[in-house]
């Protein structure tokens, strides 16, 4: 590729990260249905021509925003499995806990992710003409965290007793309530993982067992 249209692709890209960046922000302060373009091409620094040469719509930034938020935190998810696996804890349990320790000191869980992730299902649920789409992201999720739990189990020499995908159910369950309690009895931005520290490893052994 041309110097020329390199350069013009990494400015293109950078531009449509930093609205990305802004459009977090905004939606986790104004939420999805009280943004506007304007307000996050203020943040960004950017005008409106340059949101519209990266994206048709708002929603279309919000969808590109949840495939990016995905991809981050299954990728942190991974990359904590693997550093902890690779010389794992005495214990399964140990290397569960230091696993979820891991990636909650690379994955930026604070009341801004929670209030996006948030905003993501209800608008979803809300506007039922782009549901499908929302679902499917959904569905894709849940199958790429299928296919790291089922990674992770095996290299524990595990077993589930639950099928995968219902265990896959649960553990995001947990991370949500966990996530929720948090932020609804302190005002503080970060989260407080006591809970989900107690309750992880405890879980994944209640529903498992040696091979």
């Amino acid at each position: 590729m041309p110097t020329t249209e390199m350069k013009s692709t990494r400015r293109r890209e950078a531009t449509r990260e930093r609205l990305l960046d802004a459009a977090r922000d905004v939606l986790a302060s104004s939420g999805i249905q009280g943004a506007t373009v304007e307000e996050i091409c203020e943040r960004a620094g950017f005008t409106r021509g340059a949101f519209y040469s990266n994206f048709e719509s708002k929603d279309d930034l919000v969808l590109d925003l949840f495939r990016r938020e995905k991809d981050l935190m299954l990728g942190r998810v991974q990359a904590a499995l693997d550093i902890e696996l690779r010389s794992p804890a005495e214990t399964d349990a140990e290397t569960i806990l230091r696993v979820l320790d891991q990636f909650l000191g690379s994955q930026p869980t604070d009341r801004t992710w929670f209030l996006v992730h948030q905003e993501f299902v209800i608008h979803g649920v809300r506007q039922r003409e782009i549901a499908a789409v929302y679902q499917e992201l959904w569905t894709q999720t849940r199958a790429e965290f299928a296919t790291i739990i089922t990674g992770a189990v095996e290299a524990l020499q595990r077993k589930l007793a639950l099928p995968v995908e219902q265990m896959t159910l649960i553990l995001m369950g947990v991370f949500d309530e966990a996530m929720r309690n948090a932020f609804l009895s302190t005002s503080a931005d970060a989260f407080d993982a006591t809970e989900l520290r107690e309750m992880l490893p405890a879980l994944l052994m209640a529903v498992s067992e040696p091979l």
